[in-house]
């Protein structure tokens, strides 16, 4: 009997032996999750999407990974944050759609850091938080950042942006510049993370390169040459040249026109300074490349790069002026704009940029102009603000060497509303009915595993858009657009005309009526407003 009882012991032991190696197995195979926002970046400015600005380290994600062509942002910074956070449009979030909106706080919903981290992951994130609470009240164990509620500067403290490291107020260095700072504590937390049992999410939200245009002198001479022999309309001819050669822009497509208030590029009379406006905008995206540089050495030393999701994207496309005022012949930001009543630590910033005020240094606020903003998103139409593809199309890059394959492209059409249920879907998470309390609305998102794993997905029938200049709707290949405040109706037939060139609206009513139909319904449903 008492060999019996021994032997049952043992059993019983075993069992458990098994069931405890199973959790562990679980727990180590679920993936961690790297995901990088640039802000404001054009959807051709990174090397891999036809670029010439050098950014090596994210195009190495495009050689190790898989590259999207048709996925989609929604036009402004705070609205996009949105959407990827919550996996819902951001309408439905508070978020009307345009950035001088209120609430951005998403106390109505439930974020994909809360989820993850309720599920056992340790979650991180640094730079860009939107939000009215404590990031670390929002599912993030680690933080580093400014309370992004207002104009910025990549050398000193805003008054409307106070920095935080977790919940203590951080006082920023004598030697501090922003892209580097959101870089270094990226760094230090994936260090700390990689050591930890728990997979991991690691969010970084970065500023750059949004204006204003701030970046070390050193860092800005090294691109100062190549825009001064080279302009606007040169580089933009080379880009297209490299996305059709490289099949990222189908041959049938047109190059969009350059914006009729946007001089040729020969008969500007400021080259110089012209030049050094995208020379110190390249100097920011350079350094988001660096810091992406560091995360995946990290990855790798350590061992966690084969199963860590690494995602980038930007959240719309190319700024032209940073929102203040109306670009004229690719300036950006006029002499007389109302903006010289920012103010930093009660010192006046030097307002704009011209010819005798060339931007870099701390003490300027600007932006790059409409001339350089249509280059970065070559050779698509539109800009950040708008419903057109430039203003909403972003690049997505997704590495995750355990299931993507090497130097892949998609033309698959995402959003990043999918950002959410794809997190929850490789971290084996279920999208709740109710979470602590709340009850969050359906998820809008899709989960991109599929397309990750060489698969057709089931997509959107329908994408929508409710952005500060247009309202917009995709269906399939056809996607329709008007101005906000009304209008006439385009149609565009984005397979053969990806550019935006021909409105084929009069020969194709029915189709827009359809799109229309649609799109009204999008609005009730999600409670969009005019």
């Amino acid at each position: 009997m008492q060999s019996v009882v021994l032997i049952l012991i043992s059993l019983i032991q075993l069992i458990v032996l098994a069931f405890c190696s199973n959790i562990m197995a679980v727990e180590v195979d679920r993936p961690n999750i790297v995901l990088v926002m640039a802000d404001d970046l054009g959807w051709s400015d990174i090397g891999c999407y036809g670029g010439e600005i050098r950014t090596p380290h994210i195009d190495s994600l495009a050689q190790d990974g898989l590259r999207f062509t048709q996925f989609y942002n929604n036009s402004v910074c705070g609205p996009t944050r949105a959407s990827l956070l919550t996996g819902l449009y951001c309408q439905q979030t508070g978020h009307r759609g345009d950035h001088w909106n209120q609430p951005k706080d998403y106390t109505k919903c439930v974020l994909v850091s809360e989820f993850l981290q309720h599920a056992g992951y340790h979650t991180m994130m640094t730079g860009k938080w939107q939000g009215r609470d404590s990031a670390l009240d929002r599912g993030f164990d680690r933080f580093f950042g400014p309370m992004c509620q207002g104009k910025i500067s990549y050398f000193h403290e805003v008054q409307q942006n106070p920095f935080y490291l977790d919940r203590q107020r951080f006082a920023l260095p004598r030697d501090f510049y922003l892209t580097k700072a959101i870089n270094d504590y990226a760094l230090r937390f994936l260090k700390e993370a990689v050591v930890k049992e728990a997979p991991f999410f690691l969010y970084v939200a970065h500023i750059a390169p949004h204006w204003p245009l701030h970046a070390d002198e050193a860092d800005i001479a090294a691109y100062r040459q190549q825009y001064l022999e080279q302009g606007w309309d040169e580089w933009r001819l080379r880009r297209f040249e490299l996305q059709r050669k490289n099949q990222i822009a189908p041959l049938q497509w047109e190059l969009s026109p350059r914006p009729a208030s946007v001089w040729d590029w020969k008969t500007d009379p400021n080259q110089v300074w012209q030049a050094e406006r995208m020379a110190a905008y390249a100097a920011q995206v350079q350094g988001i490349d660096q810091g992406i540089g560091q995360l995946l050495k990290v990855l790798k030393e350590t061992g966690q790069e084969e199963n860590t999701l690494f995602l980038f994207l930007s959240d719309n496309g190319a700024a032209p002026d940073g929102g203040v005022g109306p670009s004229k012949n690719g300036f950006g930001f006029a002499p007389n704009q109302p903006n010289n009543r920012w103010r930093k630590d009660n010192v006046s910033i030097r307002p704009g940029s011209s010819p005798q005020n060339p931007p870099g240094p701390h003490d300027t606020f600007a932006a790059y102009g409409l001339a350089w903003a249509n280059l970065s998103n070559t050779p698509l139409r539109g800009t950040k603000l708008t419903g057109y593809e430039g203003g909403i199309r972003t690049p997505l890059i997704a590495k995750w060497p355990k299931v993507i394959g090497d130097g892949l492209q998609t033309t698959q059409v995402g959003h990043v509303i999918d950002i959410m249920a794809t997190c929850l879907n490789i971290a084996d998470v279920k999208y709740p009915t109710e979470f602590q309390s709340r009850k969050p609305l359906p998820l809008e998102g899709k989960s991109l595993l599929p397309v990750f794993q060489g698969e057709n997905r089931q997509g959107h029938k329908t994408l929508c858009w409710s952005v500060p200049n247009d309202q917009a709707i995709r269906m399939g290949k056809w996607k329709a657009i008007r101005p906000r405040k009304g209008g006439e109706w385009q149609l565009f037939d984005l397979e053969a005309d990806g550019t935006e060139t021909v409105n084929l609206a009069k020969s194709e009513p029915d189709r827009v009526k359809e799109l229309v139909q649609h799109f009204k319904a999008w609005q009730k449903r999600v409670g969009d407003k005019q």
